[in-house]
């Protein structure tokens, strides 16, 4: 059995010289049939709420557009990391990575075409980001039918724009071909503010650079499970697991009442 403290003991010890970085959708937020009415619990916002002051590091990473993530966590403190890292705010500054600004054009592109192709797909909706593309089938009857009909037609759409095909949870995104995504954007937050114990929570593949990256500096990888929607690949990463979002922000309770009860 390893003497290591859990992810929880570790981060209450010494707060200040800690950083928890956190995905929105699956994490924080249940996730829901449409994902524009993706929302924290109250509860959970709560718990970020009262870790914020006291933790050196609590951030929040997305494949959501930054502005996105500043209407659904409206907490001071919180440092919020928008498409993959492409996009940061940071007490109200929104900052974008000048290597994406030549893809915008070619991601207005795909947005359009892809707006035609599945304008009248059953259960099939394109989500307009700021720096991408993503398509969504969750809605649709036949998730075998139409995750085919997506990929085939977003493969096709980055052979002739060069943007870059990502997959996911039930959808399929097109952005800029950078070499920015949710591990290197942890790996400059954690190169920057050097904490003595770091953890990130993820759920989905885009998640698994991150996880990786807090596992190579020494810290927590932690994963909220979904049953067969989640990879293999997460589960044989965590340090600890979380069945779905509820149990998650029960162990945020638990942690926010350890740091400042």
């Amino acid at each position: 059995m390893s003497d290591r403290p859990s992810a929880i003991q570790a981060l209450a010890a010494s707060p200040s010289e800690s950083a928890l970085v956190l995905d929105f959708d699956g994490v924080l937020a249940p996730i829901v049939t449409d994902a524009t009415a993706s929302a924290m619990p109250e509860q959970t916002a709560a718990s970020l709420s009262r870790l914020a002051p006291s933790l050196g590091v609590l951030a929040v990473i997305s494949g959501r557009p930054a502005e996105f993530l500043a209407d659904r966590v409206r907490l001071t403190g919180v440092r919020l990391l928008g498409s993959y890292g492409i996009e940061q705010i940071e007490d109200g500054d929104r900052r974008i990575d000048p290597a994406a600004q030549p893809w915008l054009d070619p991601v207005h592109e795909a947005t359009r075409v892809l707006d035609d192709r599945f304008r009248h797909a059953a259960g099939i909706r394109v989500e307009h980001k700021s720096v991408s593309v993503a398509v969504h089938w969750r809605q649709a009857p036949d998730h075998e039918a139409a995750a085919a009909q997506v990929t085939r037609a977003a493969a096709e759409l980055a052979e002739r724009t060069g943007l870059r095909l990502e997959p996911g949870k039930l959808v399929a995104e097109l952005r800029p071909p950078i070499d920015v995504d949710k591990g290197s954007a942890i790996r400059t937050l954690l190169a920057e503010a050097r904490p003595a114990v770091a953890a990130y929570a993820g759920d989905d593949l885009g998640d698994i650079p991150a996880l990786r990256e807090v596992h190579d500096y020494g810290g927590y990888a932690l994963v909220v499970d979904h049953g067969d929607e989640t990879d293999p690949r997460l589960r044989a990463l965590a340090d600890q697991t979380f069945i779905g979002t509820d149990s998650f922000a029960a162990w945020l309770t638990s942690l926010a009442h350890k740091i400042s009860p």
